[in-house]
């Protein structure tokens, strides 16, 4: 059986709604739920990536936006798609008047709530954080009724069944996305890639301590930290190199001090080349007087 289709749409695909995508897919997998979740917008900025602050916000909540771009909704995808989400009425309105007859339900409909969560577009990363945790909120709510939707057992035009309860562990998810896959035995890109991520992460953690989710950026870092110990060449010594790292970064408190912060991003930054013996040696006398 193909996997259930959730399409959100967004305006321009750049925001919200890579960012609704995202925070969808982590909740679908922790509850064992095989969908396919994407996204597309109903003005044309095809290929665009998302935009600064939103890839930085979900940095900051765990998850990773660095691939995406941007679609035009198509024909195609509305008549493939099981349930059509739009990240506000606005955008449903939209899409009905392009549409006619298209089910849609807007993210506040889906959860039941008079709300549309507004586009934080030039805010400040501190509002897109704000606005992304609201997004999760609004998912964690219309899920039950999302699940019944792709299962034929409600309708958009309907209130959301009884939603389940809700654990503790439910309302702040403590998973990240998996990056243990294998790697190419041409390791560098997937590195460089997770050294740009940390680096990030770590430039946000010392230009705003109350902002970031720390246990979620241990959880993100600890991931990275993975892929990169695959090895550059022969004599590359990242692992026990890596090793090195984890100890730094389990001396870390929460949050750490700007200056913490500095420190072990100058460290993984030497990971975008083969690392020395002599590398080794500097890191781990800086692990000596790091804490």
């Amino acid at each position: 059986m193909d996997e259930p289709f959730v399409l959100i749409v967004g305006a321009a695909d750049t925001g919200r709604a890579p960012i609704t995508v995202a925070l969808l897919r982590r909740l679908a997998e922790q509850r064992g739920l095989n969908w396919r979740v994407e996204s597309a917008g109903v003005v044309g900025h095809d290929d665009d990536p998302a935009e600064p602050e939103a890839r930085d916000a979900l940095l900051i909540l765990g998850l990773d936006l660095s691939a995406h771009r941007a679609r035009s909704l198509t024909d195609e995808m509305v008549r493939a798609a099981q349930a059509i989400i739009t990240v506000d009425r606005g955008v449903a309105r939209v899409v009905r008047a392009r549409r006619p007859g298209t089910t849609v339900a807007a993210l506040g409909e889906l959860a039941g709530r008079e709300r549309d969560v507004p586009d934080p577009f030039r805010m400040q990363v501190g509002a897109w954080v704000q606005y992304a945790r609201e997004i999760e909120a609004l998912l964690l709510a219309g899920l039950p009724r999302l699940q019944a939707l792709l299962t034929g057992e409600a309708s958009p035009d309907k209130g959301p069944p009884t939603p389940a309860p809700v654990g503790p562990s439910d309302e702040r998810p403590d998973s990240v996305p998996n990056l243990d896959a294998p790697v190419a035995s041409v390791a560098h890109e997937p590195r460089l890639a997770a050294v740009a991520r940390i680096t990030r992460l770590l430039d946000l953690g010392a230009e705003l301590p109350g902002v970031i989710d720390w246990a979620g950026a241990r959880r993100q870092i600890e991931a990275d930290l993975k892929l990169m110990e695959q090895p550059l060449a022969s004599d590359d010594l990242a692992r026990p190199y890596v090793a090195v790292l984890r100890a730094m970064l389990a001396l870390l408190p929460e949050p750490p001090a700007a200056g913490q912060c500095a420190g072990l991003r100058a460290a993984v930054a030497r990971l975008q080349a083969p690392v020395t013996s002599g590398d080794l040696e500097n890191l781990s006398r800086e692990l000596a007087a790091f804490a």
